[in-house]
């Protein structure tokens, strides 16, 4: 079996493995090095389960030991960086504690650690999807919602057609969802229930996905080939997007190359539309209009 078919066979049966089985398998999935690297009982200790837990996910999937989920991953080793901001979160006691420093901290950690895990063919090729699709559909809610903003209002600058969906009405919206258009989705754990209402859609019609998430085990991750990973740690009370955001103006960034000279003169296009409307304070022009 290959990585990326047991990656396939873990992910399809992860909805119904027991919770601490899915939490090792969450950390295989996002750390495949570490199953080379460590032993089964290190890799516990990482995940927060026991040795037994593995060895029970293991079983559950089909293997008799763990040592056989270890072999298929020593026959395809990948390089993903482990997550530094682990480390940058885990702060023990409180007394003197800078948290401003320890937030700048994580931002840092997780930047480093998404552009390493990601990497430039994986942006640049879910870039190209979302760039050459009829029609593109952004799926972010709740704390996603500024990323996904982001997305929407500089797309928009690119090419037409680029939709931020609504809670509210996010049925009859995927309702309209053809082959030829893409999905963009940004989400974290714990996932909202609209995460199920986009699978059914993506699977429904067609539609090509590409998938921004905390983990490849999230509900949305085995319908794509575009999974580009982010990490949401710090020491807030509440997952950190800062890297999520990084990720959305890669993707422009990577869009404005696939689209060459066709987006280049949409952006100079509609920059100078914003200055005319007003939309963009021009001080120059106010300047020279008091004189």
């Amino acid at each position: 079996m290959s990585l990326k078919e047991f990656h396939a066979k873990l992910m399809a049966t992860m909805p119904s493995l027991p919770a601490k089985a899915q939490r090792g398998g969450r950390y295989v999935l996002d750390h495949p090095d570490d199953v080379v690297i460590y032993s089964m009982r290190e890799i516990a200790e990482r995940a927060a389960v026991s040795p037994a837990t593995l060895v029970r996910l293991a079983n559950l999937l089909g293997f008799e030991r763990w040592s056989d989920i270890r072999l298929i991953h020593s026959e395809h080793l990948r390089s993903v960086p482990e997550p530094y901001v682990d480390r940058a979160s885990n702060v023990v006691g409180s007394s003197g504690r800078n948290l401003v420093q320890e937030a700048f901290s994580a931002h840092r950690a997780n930047l480093s650690h998404t552009e390493a895990i990601n990497g430039s063919t994986a942006i640049c090729a879910a870039a190209e999807k979302l760039a050459r699709a009829d029609r593109v559909f952004v799926a972010a809610f709740m704390s996603c919602r500024a990323p996904g903003h982001t997305f929407v209002y500089l797309s928009r600058m690119l090419r037409d057609d680029v939709v931020l969906l609504d809670a509210s009405t996010l049925p009859s919206e995927l309702l309209s969802l053809r082959p030829d258009d893409a999905v963009l989705s940004i989400n974290f754990q714990p996932y909202g229930r609209e995460i199920e209402q986009v699978a059914y859609a993506v699977e429904r019609s067609g539609a090509s996905l590409v998938c921004l998430s905390d983990s490849r085990a999230s509900p949305l991750t085995p319908l794509t080939d575009n999974v580009l990973l982010f990490g949401p740690s710090g020491p807030s009370f509440f997952p950190s997007i800062t890297a999520a955001s990084a990720l959305v103006e890669s993707l422009m960034t990577a869009m404005l190359v696939c689209l060459g000279e066709e987006g280049k003169n949409r952006i100079g296009a509609v920059e100078e539309e914003l200055y005319r409307s007003g939309a963009y304070y021009n001080y120059h022009n106010t300047k020279e209009k008091t004189r």
